[in-house]
């Protein structure tokens, strides 16, 4: 990246003053989003662009991975995490210095000490991976199968009954979310060049899915007490969006449109090319997405976003300038970066030694921070956007 470039930026986004320099006629294609640093900078950027933590390879500290992480990510200046809640994941998720109790549903995981002790701490948004072991099989029930989708709605109803009750006077965003969904439909790795014979109904069973889960959620809140200021909202995440423009069955065109939810999560690595690419995607997953719920119309948000460094290696700087000056142009509400500790190994080098992993050149390169604690390259790109103004 152009010295004078980097200068720019992180003097702008450092002062406030970053100008909005609009696109002339001539250029309106090219310029349909603007870069982060072409943006008039915002003071609420440590709310609404944060980190992740997921089975990362290695740990700074002897606390549980869990709360190190989380603390760790608010030192940096965020106020937004996003973490796996899953029962049954909780000791490969966050496996050092850490010892789980036996966990066997969605409340059990909400009270057990690690969460209780992230739920108190200041952040003002958290994104979970929540999967309830009700869910189990959904692709093989039938969309009329009612007793099944009525135990999702019963097992998000009360994991959302509980954080209100435990956490009500929190002044806290709770997000409930699915991972990629479009890879749930299909299997991982599937690109449906020429889909399967069933896959509408794939569709429909996991729309049913969303719906259930919703439906539990906004029971749950019904019941919050007054003066609570947590807010528990769901929200369906896509992850194939680019291949409905190629005529490919996606979540986004066959499912969204079913289906009435909070928020819409894009884990947008299939339009990662350039702003102008995610800008358009996130603008076709607004399209097509219902939301009615508390956060409103077209509430969508960028769940997922990383760019491997130790294998795409040039202009990471300026990549990240052009792909989030593309995210708050398009208007996502949040943006969720991967992640803060690495947690693929790279596929160059093996075989792969045990974790804790501490050669940085043995991962892929999704971090913030690396193995001897200091920061990356994407890490020192966003310490500057968490940085107080």
């Amino acid at each position: 990246m152009n010295p004078n470039r980097r200068h720019f930026i992180r003097a702008a986004l450092a002062t406030g003053l970053c100008p909005v320099l609009l696109p002339s006629k001539s250029h309106a294609a090219e310029a349909a989003y603007q870069p982060l640093s072409r943006q008039t900078a915002r003071k609420d950027l440590a709310e609404r662009v944060g980190t992740t933590l997921v089975a990362g390879k290695y740990q700074l500290t002897d606390e549980p991975a869990l709360i190190e992480g989380a603390k760790r990510m608010l030192a940096m200046g965020t106020r937004v995490g996003k973490f796996w809640f899953e029962p049954g994941r909780e000791r490969s998720d966050y496996p050092f210095h850490s010892k789980w109790p036996e966990i066997g549903s969605l409340v059990d995981l909400a009270r057990s000490p690690y969460w209780n002790e992230v739920f108190q701490m200041p952040f003002s948004t958290l994104m979970l991976i929540a999967h309830g072991r009700a869910e189990a099989g959904w692709q093989e029930k039938e969309a009329g199968n009612t007793a099944f989708y009525q135990g999702i709605t019963s097992a998000f109803e009360s994991l959302t009954r509980q954080l209100y009750q435990d956490h009500g006077s929190r002044d806290l965003t709770i997000i409930l979310q699915n991972w990629e969904g479009d890879w749930q439909i299909r299997g991982t790795g599937e690109l449906w060049g020429t889909p399967p014979e069933n896959w509408k109904t794939l569709c429909d069973c996991f729309a049913r899915r969303l719906a259930a889960r919703q439906l539990g959620v906004n029971r749950g809140r019904a019941t919050a007490p007054p003066g609570s200021k947590l807010r528990v909202l769901h929200a369906a995440e896509v992850n194939r969006v680019t291949d409905q423009w190629k005529g490919i069955p996606t979540m986004t065109e066959h499912v969204l449109p079913q289906v009435e939810v909070d928020l819409v999560s894009y884990s947008c690595y299939d339009a990662m090319k350039d702003g102008a690419t995610l800008h358009k995607a996130i603008e076709t997953v607004r399209r097509f997405a219902k939301t009615t719920g508390p956060a409103g119309p077209g509430a969508v948000y960028l769940g997922e976003i990383g760019i491997p460094e130790n294998v795409a290696k040039d202009r990471i700087a300026e990549r990240w300038d052009d792909l989030l000056g593309a995210a708050f142009s398009a208007k996502a509400l949040y943006i969720a970066q991967w992640q803060l500790y690495c947690n693929e190994l790279n596929p160059k080098f093996a075989p792969h030694p045990k974790i804790p992993i501490h050669e940085e050149w043995r991962l892929r390169g999704f971090w913030l921070v690396k193995p001897d604690g200091s920061l990356t390259e994407t890490g020192k790109f966003f310490s500057l956007l968490w940085a107080p103004r």
